[in-house]
Parts: structure tokens; C-alpha cells; sequence
């Protein structure tokens, strides 16, 4: 059984001399791991992102649709 892990974070650490080893990244295993390599709960996060982009892309084209009927040029709010 293959073992996955996820990056949460990047820490400090102390070197035995006193200094510091910055930006060592912090694992945490991931227990279960669907057949695209991810979790399911970060499928999840894509799935609820990517609906509410359309959702506003939609809601974007249509009123530049609409102001190009209308004649009124349109500059997008990115």
C-alpha cells in the first residue's frame, strides 16, 4: 500500500547551533486517496471553486451579451 502526503506548511526549524532552517515544508499523511490522487474532501474544494467561477463567468458574458446588443461597450471587473 503506497503512503500519501499532503503539504500544510512550511516551517522553522532550529539548527543544533542555534540558527534557523527556514521554509522546511511540514507533511501530513493522507490516509485515503481517490483514483485522481486526491483526497476527497480537496476534490470537493475544487468542485465547489470551479462552480462558483462558471457561476460568475456566466453572469459576466451574459451581460457583456447583453450591453453588445445594446450597443454600450463593456469592460470586464477582473
Amino acid at each position: 500500500m503506497n503512503e500519501f502526503y499532503q503539504k500544510v506548511a512550511y516551517i522553522g526549524l532550529r539548527n543544533t547551533d542555534g540558527s534557523y532552517l527556514l521554509n522546511v515544508p511540514l507533511y501530513v499523511k493522507v490516509s485515503e486517496t481517490n483514483k485522481n490522487g486526491m483526497t476527497d474532501m480537496q476534490e470537493e474544494l475544487i468542485h465547489r471553486i470551479s462552480d462558483i467561477m462558471m457561476r460568475r463567468y456566466e453572469k459576466q458574458i451574459g451581460a457583456h451579451i447583453a450591453n453588445l446588443k445594446k450597443g454600450v461597450k463593456y469592460n470586464a471587473k477582473i
